[in-house]
């Protein structure tokens, strides 16, 4: 009697264990399937809103398995192509070309971009500091490594971007601007 008794509850214990294992591959096979959604970063990217008097933000996906500079160029040319929402104003010309974009080892990021004089010329004051700014916290907030950017044209240290900000510094995030 004693062996048939512990046949019953070994085949009992037996067949929880095989149920429970067929349960952990189901389970395992949501979690990849869950997983090939997960590769996605969701960031912030910023525009100009319709009237260009602040920043409005964006939400935007981007692949995980980015590295800094990689999502730092990403994000330039999600900006370069300007929004998708009619609400929104793009902050940089679409013809807007990247030089290049480094990040150092202290926090700081180098955008070297092109962009056609004639116009630039015609940004005022405000469409200056948004686009700096779109610039800025794009990659500042998004980028843990960046803690400023600094803009260059053509290769240089310009003064300015379009004669009313200075570009001689390194901006900082600045999340005043954005409503």
């Amino acid at each position: 009697m004693k062996s048939k008794r512990g046949k019953i509850i070994f085949f009992i214990f037996l067949t929880f264990f095989a149920q429970s294992g067929v349960c952990f591959a189901e389970n395992s096979m949501k979690e990849d399937q869950i997983t090939g959604f997960e590769n996605l970063f969701e960031g912030f990217v910023y525009y100009a809103d319709k009237h260009k008097t602040a920043l409005k933000s964006v939400k935007k996906k981007f692949p995980s398995t980015l590295d800094s500079h990689e999502l730092g160029m990403e994000i330039i040319k999600t900006l370069i192509e300007g929004p998708r929402l009619a609400h929104l104003e793009a902050t940089w010309p679409k013809d807007t070309k990247i030089n290049s974009f480094f990040i150092t080892d202290d926090g700081k990021a180098y955008i070297d971009l092109s962009v056609e004089p004639a116009i630039i010329e015609n940004m005022d004051t405000g469409s200056e500091l948004l686009a700096i700014y779109s610039m800025v916290n794009s990659l500042t907030v998004n980028i843990p490594g960046i803690k400023m950017v600094k803009i260059l044209t053509q290769g240089n240290d310009a003064l300015t971007l379009a004669g009313h900000i200075d570009l001689e510094f390194f901006y900082k995030t600045n999340m005043l601007i954005v409503k």
